[in-house]
């Protein structure tokens, strides 16, 4: 150890710290001088004996040249709600330093409290003991030097780092570990700096590596909760949908398999058939059928518009023929409700027949289920600019919540969860997609009197049209 007012040392094993503390204070004692000593029992014991080897302390001890102190007793002194008080500190020490200087002579000073401190998770009241063993060193009236210890072992883990050097850059003399003091040698010590230094970059750079693996583990677990967020949603639709759609082709199918029975032993028990009742019941499973082939047709072109392969076979269609066509097929299976039909005699376009008939089969349907029984519904159809026709469906039914409104065309979406005749949730959706390919637009208006008026807008295609006209 040079000349230095404040040492620290920092060790791997017990023995090694003794032997430099036991070293640090014979020197004091050998010169006349004082060595004062505040340490644990266990390291104060250890230091005795060495001292004792060396003949430097008798059974009784030296009063006058070695002084000890229990390092957790002064400590709790000026210690006050787990922080250290600076005037305490500086009378309780103050005080112990002038009176071990009385004796004349150099004094050295071992300190242990800031190693206590660190070992009870304290490190920022250690490097305040730290500053103010420094104001105490430069006041004029004390004339002593101060050797504080560390094991190494506090320093585990890089969040010690700046603690580390916290309490170097807190000391004029830094002594390294027993493992580099050991080395006999300038170049053995110069090689362990260069293994150290390689280490330590080694180190540094394995670091940035887990910092940046850390930092690629963090983004990509933010991204999984906002997907598994976002997905939450579409998978309670899901959810709800297969229950509903669960249902409704379960319903179709109950019905068919009842009306079949139905049949069969009117077939096979009654030796005169009755044609009205065996015309019912082919009639009611043709129209289970049915309702079982729309459901699944409307699966099916949700399936073609998630792969973008629905597609339009466009050509001339008399849109007055096609809806009288689907108003009457309407008629046949429904008599609940009143349908009045208001169109030209003729009005041609450029379309889809068949993706058009189901449009309009769609919003009829949606009509008859929610409206009372008797409730007319209403059919137009209009040119009301050149070059667009107008299709709408009114009817006078529940009407459509104020909160759902905007989200009626959405797919799966229901208006009314707890509606005992709502469907799939995709015929207006389905609707909406056709009506889109045809370059048209659908909306959805709620007159003031109460039900729901559907209108659909198409070009007319005139050009198209002309140029078919033209090849015929």
């Amino acid at each position: 150890m040079h000349a230095a007012k404040h040492i620290v040392q920092f060790y791997e094993t017990d023995p090694s710290l003794l032997d430099a503390v036991a070293t640090y204070c014979a020197d004091a004692i050998l010169a006349d001088g004082v060595a004062l000593v505040v340490a644990t029992a266990e390291h104060r014991a250890g230091i005795a004996e060495r001292l004792r080897t060396r003949g430097l302390l008798d059974a009784d001890g030296n009063p006058d040249s070695y002084l000890s102190l229990d390092a957790a007793e002064t400590l709790s002194q000026f210690m006050v709600d787990d922080d250290v008080d600076a005037a305490r500190f500086t009378e309780v020490i103050g005080g112990i330093i002038s009176r071990a200087a009385m004796n004349g002579g150099q004094l050295r000073v071992f300190g242990e409290m800031v190693a206590l401190l660190v070992a009870d998770c304290q490190p920022a009241a250690a490097i305040r003991l730290e500053e103010l063993w420094n104001d105490l060193l430069a006041d004029p009236r004390h004339d002593f030097t101060l050797f504080c210890a560390y094991a190494m072992d506090h320093f585990g883990g890089e969040t010690q780092q700046a603690f580390f050097s916290d309490v170097c850059a807190a000391h004029s003399q830094v002594v390294p570990t027993e493992s580099y003091t050991a080395l006999a040698t300038k170049n053995e010590r110069l090689r362990a700096i260069a293994e150290l230094q390689q280490k330590a970059g080694s180190l540094e750079a394995e670091i940035a590596e887990r910092q940046r693996a850390e930092e690629l583990l963090r983004s990509a677990l933010a991204t999984e909760h906002q997907a598994r967020m976002e997905a939450e949603p579409a998978l309670r639709v899901r959810d709800g949908f297969l229950t509903i759609a669960a249902h409704e082709l379960r319903n179709p199918l109950a019905c068919l398999s009842l009306h079949a029975q139905v049949a069969l032993r009117l077939l096979g028990h009654d030796e005169h058939l009755d044609p009205a009742r065996t015309e019912n019941s082919l009639q009611s499973i043709s129209a289970q059928a049915n309702r079982l082939s729309r459901l699944l047709d409307r699966l099916l072109d949700v399936s073609r518009l998630e792969a973008d392969h629905l597609t339009l076979q466009r050509r001339p269609t008399d849109l007055t023929g096609l809806m009288e066509q689907v108003v009457t097929s309407t008629r046949a299976w429904s008599d609940r409700h009143p349908i009045v039909l208001e169109m030209p005699a003729s009005l041609e376009a450029w379309v889809d027949p068949l993706r058009l008939e189901q449009v309009l089969a769609n919003l009829l349907d949606n009509a008859l289920k929610h409206s009372p029984c008797g409730a007319p519904i209403a059919v137009t159809l209009s040119l009301p600019t050149p070059g667009t026709v107008e299709l709408a469906v009114s009817d006078r039914g529940i009407g459509i919540p104020t909160d759902a409104r905007d989200r009626i065309f959405e797919r799966f979406f229901q208006a009314r969860s707890d509606d005992a005749t709502q469907g799939l949730g995709l015929g207006l959706y389905v609707s909406r997609q056709i009506v889109e390919l045809h370059g048209g637009q659908i909306r959805a208006d709620f007159p003031t009197g109460g039900g729901t008026r559907v209108v659909v807008n198409l070009p007319v295609g005139m050009e198209t049209l002309a140029v078919s006209h033209a090849a015929d």
